[in-house]
């Protein structure tokens, strides 16, 4: 009995030990590109060639699919490819995808703060509930604009999307 109830007791211990396991994350889901060279690859592996070099951090991207350490991602013009997890940052970025106006406030009857061209890069600060519009933060020559735009000018966010 006294056996039984130390093989009860050290699995009990071994159990509350383990680690806690990672809540996974949805896919798809919008990601950002962690470094300025990016390798885009036509498999999930280093023995896959490479399709394509990505030279621009913040890039976003989104994944579809997840293999292993490997992240299978679309990008603004459709093109699909696998990257390694570590080039991945989960901080949000948008690019714009057509020229578009940066507004005071969540309005299109706010004032206009600039004009941004389309290709545009911006890191993205929050897309309220219900609404249409998210806060981007746009660095253009040094120089800050943070204000609001319209989700149907960008990549980089659902558009029923809350961010926080």
């Amino acid at each position: 009995m006294f056996k039984k109830l130390c093989f009860i007791t050290l699995g009990f211990c071994l159990i509350t030990a383990l680690p806690v396991v990672a809540q996974e994350l949805a896919i798809p889901r919008f990601v950002s590109f962690r470094r300025s060279e990016v390798n885009l690859r036509t498999g999930p592996g280093n023995r896959y060639p490479i399709k394509y070099v990505y030279h621009a951090q913040n890039y976003p991207v989104e994944v579809i699919d997840e293999y292993e350490l490997w992240r299978q991602i679309r990008e603004v013009d459709g093109t699909v490819g696998w990257v390694h997890r570590r080039l991945l940052s989960g901080v949000r970025y948008i690019i714009t995808t057509k020229n578009g106006v940066l507004y005071k406030k969540p309005d299109n009857a706010s004032a206009t703060m600039a004009y941004v061209q389309k290709g545009s890069l911006a890191k993205l600060e929050e897309c309220p509930p219900h609404s249409d519009f998210c806060e981007v933060l746009f660095t253009f020559n040094d120089k800050k604009y943070q204000g609001w735009m319209e989700k149907s000018s960008f990549y980089g966010v659902y558009p029923h999307e809350t961010v926080q």
